[in-house]
């Protein structure tokens, strides 16, 4: 009778389902959603997430500001889960894209990963 190590155990990617070797770590429920950063790109960013963005200022869409709302609580609700190592770096890419800035470049994007 042997021993099972963790590391022996495949598990599966709570975002994309693909077999990984990874252990629960914790991260938000939902990984950033590149379709939803660019409409809020498109609708503009200052005004959604700025520091003085008012959404009863705004004219959003019903449907829009109901997506911002659940997009908002997955991303800010924290839970241990396993992800393979492929969304850990797509979701890396896309958080330096949309919301990493170099504050030596002004307001420049940095795209440089961690990994």
């Amino acid at each position: 009778m042997g021993t099972e190590h963790k590391r022996n155990k495949i598990n599966h990617c709570k975002w994309c389902g693909k077999p990984t070797w990874m252990e629960a770590i914790l991260l938000p429920e939902t990984p950033i959603l590149e379709f939803i950063e660019d409409k809020i790109n498109e609708y503009g960013r200052e005004e959604i997430w700025g520091e003085n963005g008012d959404w009863s200022l705004e004219d959003l869409d019903s449907d829009f500001e109901a997506e911002l709302l659940v997009y908002d609580e997955m991303l800010n609700t924290m839970s241990p889960k396993v992800v393979c190592i492929g969304c850990l770096k797509e979701d890396d890419e896309l958080y330096n894209r949309y919301y990493e800035y170099d504050s030596d470049n002004d307001g420049e994007i940095n795209f440089e990963a961690d990994f």
